[in-house]
């Protein structure tokens, strides 16, 4: 299966408003990440796209007191919704926070389709990437990151998005893939 987390907040470049722009790595990579899983999509994998949504009423009350309601990915804004049309026949799942794993409704799909594996793209890799690659590790999830489909603000790869990619590049290299050869190795599966 095909994780693709990708909305207007953390993708698109009018975000940054007055100042320059901080999401035009974020906003190519969606870019790559959907014709990715359009690829992906013919040749049979299932793709997810998840949407966060911050629903107040939805979050806990220790959350609730460190949100606001206007906060990213706000209900019924313009920052929640989608950056990328999802690809015909995809599905999407709501989340209440950066965590995937957090969504029943996830959760739910992926046992509901008997989901084994994951290749997980998104942005912003210290939160809704990093939560995934966490979850699926720690909830015996097979999965693969492709290394030019995850993506963190313009400035982040001197600080913290690249501490993640450091720790995928030291403690899971064997997870650290390139989308192509993904892709490569299902056109052979698909041949044979």
């Amino acid at each position: 299966m095909v994780l693709i987390d990708f909305q207007n907040d953390f993708c698109s470049p009018e975000v940054a408003g007055d100042g320059p722009p901080t999401n035009t790595n974020n906003a190519a990579t969606a870019l790559r990440a959907n014709e990715f899983a359009r690829e992906a999509a013919e040749l049979g994998a299932r793709v997810v796209y998840t949407q966060q949504v911050l629903d107040l009423d939805r979050l806990t009350e220790r959350q609730r007191r460190w949100e606001r309601a206007d906060g990213l990915c706000a209900a019924g804004s313009w920052g929640a919704e989608l950056f990328i049309p999802p690809v015909p026949g995809s599905d999407v799942v709501v989340k209440d926070r950066f965590d995937s794993w957090q969504s029943e409704s996830f959760v739910e799909f992926l046992s509901a389709n008997d989901i084994d594996g994951l290749v997980i793209c998104g942005v912003e890799l210290v939160c809704c990437v990093l939560y995934a690659i966490l979850g699926a590790s720690e909830r015996g999830y097979h999965y693969l990151v492709p290394s030019d489909l995850v993506s963190g603000q313009d400035f982040g790869d001197e600080t913290d998005n690249r501490a993640v990619r450091d720790f995928l590049r030291f403690n899971q290299p064997d997870r650290l893939v390139e989308s192509a050869d993904i892709l490569a190795r299902w056109r052979e599966a698909a041949r044979t």
